[in-house]
């Protein structure tokens, strides 16, 4: 990781340096590089590539699979296992196929409920 933050750092202004195309494989990359160490700024990124058009499809199963990872961090489970699902669909080659089914998993074990009430909590009538 450390050759290719170096690489991207030569970079300095992607939008009048690169292409379209190399656009959205420079925000991919960075998605990558960031998803270790900030989740929300690599969805950013991922987000951004998905945008621009990655060409090869597992790239884009790859991208998808990593902004379902940063939806179930923020709680949207919904829109993660349709991110996941879509993933699923443009992995061809089944790499992700293990990492899906991980994810999948952890999502049967979560319980997100939004707005639920503490249950160790008394209501207090006025």
């Amino acid at each position: 990781m450390k050759g290719l933050k170096k690489y991207l750092s030569y970079i300095k202004n992607p939008k009048s340096q690169l292409t379209d195309n190399q656009l959205s494989y420079f925000y991919f990359l960075n998605g990558i590089l960031y998803s270790e160490i900030n989740i929300f700024q690599s969805e950013n990124y991922m987000k951004k590539a998905l945008d621009h058009g990655l060409k090869f499809k597992q790239n884009i199963a790859i991208a998808k699979f990593s902004l379902a990872i940063a939806c179930l961090s923020k709680g949207d489970k919904k829109k993660a296992e349709i991110l996941l699902l879509e993933a699923k669909k443009t992995d061809i080659s089944g790499i992700l196929h293990d990492q899906i089914k991980i994810v999948k998993m952890q999502m049967k074990k979560m319980n997100i409920v939004k707005n639920k009430q503490n249950p160790y909590i008394r209501n207090k009538f006025f």
